[in-house]
């Protein structure tokens, strides 16, 4: 039984799931003919899970002229997880890389079963059997928070024994899990750093998606795995190069020049995947990057394609980034799809996500939604303002207050209960449901909003990133002229006068067409 699954453990432990699909054609009729010496009948499926799809099913590919006893694995399998039975740390991580190979994702019972017994050997399973196990965990797309916060403990003991790139498997898993263990990653960070040269561009990829997926912010980490990335850029795919984008857009990085051009190359060189593709198009419009034709072109090409395989919540992503990448086509099938799942059913799409689908068909000017739809969307994209302006922290709430002062001061309020009345006479409803927190109505045909952008929506450069500049095409679709003010260079706690000053500098930068306006208040103060 044991020596069943070391056949498919020893060829695919070890693996990242970014090289298991590139691994399918050449070694999996050899390891399924193997098995096949030992069952017979029934057809093997695998699964090559893309790593931004988290909330998507694995595709499943089918090998060809392969068959063999698949159910009679999976028994022996179930037996070798028993809690009578005297399994070792490696019999359960190659039980693990066993039902990733065999594509079972589905079969909950027998995932919990591993997770029971990797739980209860705890700290005596080894540093390689943690790595194949967090493998097999990121390759089937099995999620269970809990076990893997359990497992950080051993991972974090055992870290000095594995290679780098089981390293940046254990990442990967741990930030798919959302398990933010400081002093892991930051021990993580310290050898990514001191052994960079060990790492390949994939697991560079790998460090920058868990630590991301994670919400980990470790400027040390970055900067290796984007010097590295740069270094062995000749070893990047369309793969690695979507999932570094999606992994520094999650931390708010910002590729520099350079970067870019190594991934961009990647990217036009083929994407195989369209959810990666859908993955990279969402991380160059968070990060605002102006990204070529060409890379535009190959990453819409092959999202349109794979549209109809890509989940709801990948689908809208894709959408949203294509639209305000410039690809209309792209954006339309993308966000058509996304909309028609939607249709299907209400919940497929959270309220951020209905509201990048919302902003996305704005500024892609796509009108061929459903009434219904279109309708949902708005009130998402509404609900999912209102929400970020009642969770604002106290330095945020601080921040709008005193920006609404300033347009206040600035359009001729000087005393106290002037500047109330002014702050309170600026909010007024959007037609989205949502509230905009300064409006300010120039003449009867023009109505200027100044939106601020709080350092959470800001790169850690202090850009303003893509969700903040669709936003912006939503208001001025809705009749608006907007100006964003950013917290970055916001003058915090300085007199009204100087913060004046500042709000018609960024009205002056963001809606140039006002700016003989803006010079006639700026006497005034």
């Amino acid at each position: 039984m044991k020596s069943s699954l070391r056949v498919i453990a020893a060829s695919w432990s070890g693996k990242g799931a970014l090289e298991l699909g590139a691994a399918v054609g050449k070694q999996s009729s050899q390891l399924v003919a193997e098995m096949s010496a030992r069952s017979a009948g029934g057809a093997l499926l695998m699964a090559a899970r893309p790593f931004a799809a988290a909330a998507a099913a694995v595709p499943v590919v089918h090998v060809p002229g392969a068959s063999g006893d698949a159910a009679g694995v999976l028994s022996s399998i179930e037996a070798l997880l028993s809690p009578e039975a005297p399994s070792t740390g490696k019999d359960v991580a190659d039980a693990a890389v066993a039902l990733a190979y065999l594509g079972a994702r589905g079969n909950r019972r027998l995932w919990g079963k591993v997770l029971e017994k990797a739980a209860a050997l705890g700290p005596s399973l080894d540093g390689p059997s943690l790595a194949n196990l967090s493998w097999a965990l990121t390759t089937a797309n099995v999620e269970h928070t809990r076990s893997l916060a359990e497992l950080a403990g051993p991972l974090a003991a055992n870290l000095k024994s594995l290679k780098p790139s089981q390293v940046s498997y254990v990442v990967e898993a741990l930030g798919k899990a959302g398990v933010a263990d400081v002093e892991l990653f930051a021990t993580v960070a310290d050898l990514a750093e001191s052994k960079a040269a060990e790492l390949s561009a994939a697991d560079l990829a790998r460090l920058l998606w868990g630590f991301g997926a994670a919400g980990v912010q470790d400027g040390k980490l970055v900067k290796a795995a984007t010097a590295g990335l740069v270094a062995k850029a000749g070893e990047l795919g369309g793969r690695e190069a979507a999932q570094a984008l999606w992994g520094l857009a999650a931390l708010r990085r910002v590729p520099d020049a350079a970067l870019v051009a190594a991934l961009s190359k990647a990217l036009k060189a083929g994407v195989q995947v369209p959810a990666d593709a859908a993955a990279a198009a969402w991380a160059l419009t968070t990060l605002a990057v102006k990204a070529d034709a060409a890379t535009v072109k190959a990453l819409a090409d092959k999202a349109k394609a794979g549209a109809a395989d890509l989940s709801a919540n990948q689908a809208v992503q894709g959408g949203w980034g294509l639209a305000l990448l410039g690809d209309r086509e792209g954006a339309t099938a993308l966000l058509g799809a996304a909309a028609a799942a939607v249709q299907k059913d209400p919940t497929a799409l959270s309220p951020s996500a209905l509201a990048l689908l919302y902003s996305g068909s704005v500024a892609a000017g796509v009108s061929g939604l459903p009434p219904q739809v279109a309708d949902f969307a708005a009130k998402g994209f509404g609900l999912a303002v209102e929400h970020g302006r009642h969770v604002r922290g106290s330095a945020a709430a601080t921040f709008h207050k005193e920006i609404a002062e300033a347009v206040a001061y600035a359009s001729g309020a000087r005393h106290r209960p002037d500047l109330a009345a002014k702050v309170v006479s600026y909010a007024v409803p959007a037609p989205d449901g949502s509230t905009l927190d300064v409006v300010v109505p120039l003449d009867p045909n023009t109505k200027l909003t100044v939106i601020g952008v709080e350092s959470e929506l800001l790169s850690t450069t202090g850009g303003v990133l893509g969700g903040s500049l669709a936003a912006a095409r939503v208001r001025e679709a809705q009749g608006y002229k907007v100006a964003l003010v950013s917290q970055a260079s916001w003058p915090a706690g300085a007199p009204l006068q100087t913060r004046a000053q500042a709000v018609l500098a960024a009205i002056k930068a963001s809606v140039p067409s006002l700016s003989s306006t803006v010079d006639k208040l700026a006497k005034g103060l």
